[in-house]
């Protein structure tokens, strides 16, 4: 069975006609056994299907358009994207070559005329490198070695020195300086041992044939490993370079096999040797290399450390910070836990005042109302009015007072009339022709509404300090039989002062008791209240609304609010994020995670869903079992 045929090579020169005569006789003979040469205006390439396009030779003449548009237009086209670009030039300078270098896209320029051959044998070299690099088994490559060395490998003893590993270069060296100082010793020596020492004296160079070498520097904290296996095949070649003093300590990390030269037998061999000279000139070139590379990767090292350290330290910063709050919070929590203790105290040590204060308020308007009875009929029904009139809006007392002076012809008269609830005109006139002392109807309606304030403000003192006492029960056992509409009365009243410009509408449906801590479901409604509150920066409308579903009971808390973003709704519960007047930021934001934690204690569930103008906080328990 055959070999299978490699495809066809094909070397484009592209370019006016102006060299097209010269190129044809001096490449087309050089490539005609590898390659077909075909020549072409720059724009319109011809390429074929079943042709592989190895180089492409760019003619650069008078009537040439920019360089770097002609290689873009040919990196278009996928059958010429592999292919090497060799740029011809008459020019002495080029500044449409930009993008093509950028894009390491030219491998070579040439000036014309071109001299000695010197094109064809070059690109020669290149094609076979194409060739080398994508078909190493090509049989045209044999065309192209000169005897047994690849055509694109370098004449010049340090190029080809520069391309092999260290070990075959250093094998030339020995193999030179031998040829100059007759046979070498070779000298073994064990781990540890130091070669050169920082700041003495080198007067020779060691070359290593066997094993690996360490750099080292002194530091306050010990010895310093810097550069590891990178010092090259010659140890002491660069302290020649500072007036022969080792700057660095070079230790051998492993046994390592040496030829010992000194300063005097280095200088004879390089004289009488020309290959010495190249084959040190390639150590050191790869060793500085070795080294200027790990020197650049050294300080990307330490760059991204440094922006790492700088992150880790930012992050630390925000990290004590949190703590520092959270222990501020916790010191809050602290006081309030305390001051939680101090209202159960207050409120026990009001509770006896308070319902004296009731009794006795009570007992007040019933034997004055008993007194005038006996006495003043007329002066008793004032006061009693006064003290059990319903409340008025502002606008209703102004009809009233408007249509009794109109009747009687007396403004401050008709006032008192109206503050003892006497809201007819009939009625007003009849007062006025029994009672005709003004002084004795404006000392019964005083009494009256005195007793009324009396009443309404021991009610409301009793009130709050009923409310004080559940909320000051936070180790109580849960009950049966809690009413919610009671708990959230309750926490309306207690957090009345950061409601006073915010519209509360109660929807309280009919629903069965729960199970639970009254201590806890208040917390749980005065939390929902203070962050509804705070969402709408104390003003705006509030519904509060409960409701049966099923078997569970439902309180639902709507504010008017700016909304919460659905992105932010999902962090609500995490610790220290809060949403507070709209603007999200970090504070102790334990609100919504504490109302969660009770709720779902409690068996029930806890729900938010918000969007601009409407957010509702939905809390649901489950009800006492009906039996």
């Amino acid at each position: 069975m055959s070999e299978p045929q490699p495809r066809p090579l094909r070397v484009l020169v592209l370019g006016d006609d102006t060299y097209t005569t010269s190129l044809s006789r001096e490449l087309v003979p050089a490539l005609t056994d590898i390659a077909e040469v075909t020549f072409g205006p720059a724009d319109a390439p011809p390429v074929t299907d079943d042709t592989t396009t190895a180089l492409v030779v760019l003619v650069a003449g008078p009537t040439t358009r920019p360089l770097d548009a002609t290689i873009a237009q040919l990196d278009s086209d996928p059958r010429l994207a592999d292919a090497e670009v060799l740029v011809l030039t008459e020019f002495e300078r080029h500044d449409d070559l930009g993008d093509a270098l950028d894009q390491d896209r030219v491998s070579a320029i040439f000036a014309l005329p071109s001299t000695d051959e010197a094109l064809a044998r070059q690109t020669r070299s290149h094609l076979a490198r194409w060739l080398r690099t994508r078909a190493p088994d090509d049989p045209r490559l044999q065309a192209l070695d000169v005897g047994d060395r690849p055509l694109e490998l370098p004449d010049s003893e340090l190029l080809r020195d520069l391309e092999m590993d260290d070990a075959a270069v250093a094998a030339r060296l020995v193999s030179a300086l031998e040829r100059a100082l007759g046979s070498r010793p070779r000298i073994i020596v064990p781990a540890g041992t130091r070669l050169t020492q920082e700041g003495r004296s080198v007067d020779g160079v060691l070359v290593l044939l066997r094993g690996s070498v360490a750099l080292e520097r002194p530091t306050r904290a010990g010895p310093l490993r810097l550069h590891h296996a990178s010092t090259g095949p010659v140890i002491g070649l660069l302290a020649l370079a500072q007036q022969r003093r080792a700057f660095f300590t070079s230790v051998a990390t492993t046994e390592a096999e040496l030829v010992h030269l000194s300063i005097e037998q280095l200088d004879l061999a390089m004289r009488t040797e020309p290959e010495v000279v190249a084959a040190l000139a390639a150590i050191a070139i790869k060793g500085l290399a070795r080294r200027l590379r790990r020197a650049e990767q050294l300080q990307v090292e330490r760059i991204e450390l440094n922006r790492d350290l700088v992150r880790e330290r930012e992050q630390l910063t925000r990290t004590l910070q949190e703590l520092e709050d959270t222990r501020d919070a916790l010191v809050r929590q602290t006081r309030l836990a305390s001051l939680g203790e101090l209202a159960a105290g207050v409120a026990h040590e009001l509770n006896n005042p308070v319902a004296a204060l009731t009794r006795a308020a009570s007992y007040v308007a019933d034997d004055a109302t008993r007194l005038l009875s006996g006495t003043a009929t007329e002066l008793a029904e004032l006061v009693v009015g006064a003290r059990s009139r319903l409340p008025l809006t502002t606008a209703q007392e102004r009809a009233f007072h408007r249509q009794i002076t109109e009747a009687i012809d007396d403004p401050e008269l008709a006032r008192l009339l109206v503050s003892a609830g006497i809201t007819d005109v009939d009625r007003a006139r009849a007062v006025v022709s029994q009672i005709g002392d003004q002084d004795q109807l404006g000392a019964a309606v005083g009494l009256g509404s005195a007793l009324r304030n009396l009443e309404v403000a021991s009610s409301r003192i009793a009130e709050l300090v009923a409310s004080l006492r559940t909320f000051a029960r936070p180790g109580a056992e849960r009950i049966d039989g809690v009413d919610l509409r009671e708990v959230v009365d309750d926490a309306l009243r207690l957090v009345e002062h950061r409601l006073d410009q915010v519209a509360i509408h109660r929807e309280y449906a009919p629903m069965r008791p729960v199970h639970g801590h009254p201590a806890e479901l208040g917390q749980v409604v005065t939390n929902l209240l203070t962050n509804a509150a705070d969402a709408m920066a104390g003003r705006g409308t509030m519904i509060v609304r409960t409701s049966m579903d099923g078997d569970e009971a439902v309180l639902e808390v709507i504010d008017d609010g700016p909304g919460i973003p659905a992105d932010e709704l999902e962090r609500l519960d995490e610790p220290r994020f809060t949403t507070k007047q709209g603007t999200v930021r970090f504070g102790l934001g334990l609100g919504l995670s504490i109302v969660r934690r009770i709720i779902e204690a409690h068996g029930g569930r806890f729900h938010l869903r918000s969007q601009p103008g409407r957010t509702v906080a939905e809390v649901r328990i489950p009800t006492d079992e009906v039996t």
